[in-house]
């Protein structure tokens, strides 16, 4: 019985179908009551109701009678991964039909799973010599080409399957997977061929788009973003996304995180990463260097933004934050303070949340009575920390590459003197607290 019999349903019928017969038939094949018969049911349910499954499933009607059960049994026993019952099943169905294509072409994919790749072909070579454009059978010779490491004649087998049924995605993904493994240097011509033929070929292995225009990438200055743009579409709308999507897009992070280009893209698709169900905490580190990488982005792209504004911020968000390299970025601040304070106005008045990273210390500086306080603070924090072709110019200091040096323009402040600020209190007390 197939599984349209399995569950009372025509050839013809569209998924609301598929499913009313699915729960009619569990009321009478329950778990509880009937655990075989319900596994059957779901089995059936499960591939029909899914486009791509279906699709192979109904590849194999194209026999009769007992025939075609016959190869949907054996297509069972592959699919349950029992390989040597389905190859002896298979063995005697062939010699019981002779001319039968697809027990043949059936038998040779059973074999090819067995590591019997070399009597695969030869099964392969013999079907094709009877139907030269018996596309399912070049794309299984194809795919036990690539296997072999037989280079030019996969790609040759793929080219033909391709001149049969140029518009059948299943080829264009399985040469596609052909080039990343074994032939890289053809991935860019096999994906621009694909999308000459149809934009939208990988719909349903979009995770092509992403492979396909960065590996492109490699070899073009110019990135084409639409490619981009449907790999983020399709990944944001997909409800259940394959595992390997997570980790293919974690392998290729660092790459794109490289080009400015494609940090619009990576922060598109950055809260679907953060949701997927392969997240771990070993990611943590790697989303918050993206995170970070993003962030800085933004900044940069806004020119009213300093560049060590930028970085200062970008340290903020590490992890780990490097205490020295934050301290050498306030010192630069503070040193060039007047020039910086319009920066970290930006900062605060638009970017909220990056200036929170740091709020105290940008307090201070845009608050100008702290001025010379931060230059005591900061002046002798330098003196400990300063590079070792700093020179000093009386009481202050400069390094070989500066201009000039700073130049107090005021007298300095002790500790215990009167605020200049005029208050009556203690500069300590004060605007040197």
């Amino acid at each position: 019985m197939n599984y349209y019999e399995l569950l009372n349903i025509e050839r013809g019928a569209d998924a609301n179908q598929i499913k009313r017969a699915y729960f009619s038939a569990v009321k009478l094949h329950s778990p509880d009551s009937d655990p075989e018969g319900f596994k059957a049911i779901r089995t059936a349910y499960e591939t029909l109701i899914d486009q791509k499954k279906r699709a192979e499933y109904d590849a194999f009607f194209t026999a009769s009678g007992d025939l075609q059960n016959d190869l949907l049994a054996a297509r069972e026993l592959i699919r349950e991964n029992k390989y040597k019952q389905a190859m002896e099943f298979l063995t005697v169905l062939c010699d019981k039909n002779p001319d039968s294509t697809d027990a043949r072409r059936l038998l040779a994919t059973v074999l090819w799973y067995r590591k019997k790749s070399g009597t695969a072909d030869k099964i392969c070579g013999e079907l094709l010599e009877k139907d030269p454009s018996d596309y399912e059978t070049l794309l299984l010779r194809a795919k036990i080409a690539a296997t072999m490491r037989h280079i030019d004649k996969a790609n040759k087998y793929f080219t033909d399957a391709i001149n049969v049924d140029p518009l059948n995605p299943k080829t264009w993904v399985a040469y596609m997977r052909f080039g990343l493994a074994d032939a890289y240097y053809h991935v860019s011509n096999i994906f621009y061929r694909a999308m000459e033929q149809d934009k939208n070929m990988f719909r349903d292995n979009y995770i092509m788009y992403l492979v396909g225009a960065h590996e492109t990438n490699l070899f073009n200055d110019d990135i084409d973003l639409e490619y981009f743009d449907k790999f983020a579409d399709f990944y944001i709308n997909d409800k259940n996304p394959d595992e390997e999507i997570y980790f293919e897009v974690m392998r290729l992070m660092p790459q794109l995180m490289e080009n400015e280009e494609l940090v619009p893209f990576v922060e598109k698709i950055l809260p679907t990463l953060e949701k997927s169900k392969q997240y771990s905490d070993e990611d943590e580190k790697s989303f918050v260097y993206i995170r970070a990488a993003i962030v800085m982005h933004k900044l940069r792209s806004d020119k009213r933004i300093h560049d060590v504004l930028v970085d200062l911020t970008g340290c903020l968000m590490e992890v780990e934050i490097d205490k020295d390299d934050r301290m050498q970025m306030e010192v630069y601040i503070v040193f060039h303070i007047s020039d910086l304070r319009p920066s970290i106005k930006v900062l605060k008045n638009e970017y909220p949340e990056y200036f929170k990273l740091n709020q105290a210390f940008y307090l201070d500086v845009l608050n100008e009575r702290k001025e010379e306080y931060l230059m005591d603070k900061y002046a002798a924090i330098y003196k400990k920390i300063r590079p070792k072709n700093a020179v000093f110019h009386g009481e202050e200091f400069y390094d070989d590459d500066d201009e000039k040096p700073y130049i107090r323009e005021s007298p300095k402040v002790g500790r215990n003197d009167p605020c200049p600020c005029g208050s009556g209190k203690k500069y300590k007390k004060c605007c040197g607290a």
